[in-house]
């Protein structure tokens, strides 16, 4: 019997949504587009992935909280709409940031790398068979590089992570 339980609650505890960034684009920061109209355009584009893990068990976002960070300054955030996502199951995103402080990015990236830490916050509710369970909150990040062409550098697909900050 103890062994049936210990089954039973290794197979209906639910694994945490996977989130990745798979692209990201500055345009101010794009040093081959050095027009005027470039160079003053303050947004930032996140294209992102929630994968659910999960089999057997549906997940419901609350709404969802995307913060970006340039060392320890908030540059700027979006919100996107809660959903419901069905198991074993990827949703694509496309998240538009306006920086809200322009000097916060910086110019001239020619031959190296700035990094900005991307923050995802919300709550999600697991739908077990017909039973919803408690709010979990979840906070993750990740650091992203992006290069002199305003896109990201060095490793793609970021996984992002759990935070204790």
């Amino acid at each position: 019997m103890a062994l049936s339980s210990a089954a039973i609650w290794v197979c209906l505890t639910p694994k945490a949504p996977i989130y990745i960034i798979t692209d990201a684009y500055i345009p101010a920061l794009d040093v081959r587009n050095s027009t005027s109209l470039h160079t003053r355009n303050t947004s930032i584009l996140l294209n992102l992935e929630f994968s659910n893990p999960n089999k057997k068990m549906a997940i419901f976002y609350n709404n969802i909280n995307v913060t970006l960070y340039y060392r320890d300054a908030i540059i700027g955030s979006n919100s996107l709409p809660g959903f419901y996502q069905g198991y074993k199951n990827t949703t694509k995103y496309e998240v538009l940031v306006k920086a809200n402080h322009k000097q916060y990015l910086p110019k001239g990236v020619t031959n190296a790398t700035t990094v900005l830490r991307v923050c995802l916050e919300n709550v999600v509710k697991y739908k077990i068979f017909s039973h919803k369970t408690k709010h979990h909150r979840i906070y993750n990040e990740a650091h992203v590089s992006v290069g002199s062409d305003g896109r990201i550098s060095g490793e793609k697909n970021i996984k992002l992570r759990k935070s204790f900050s």
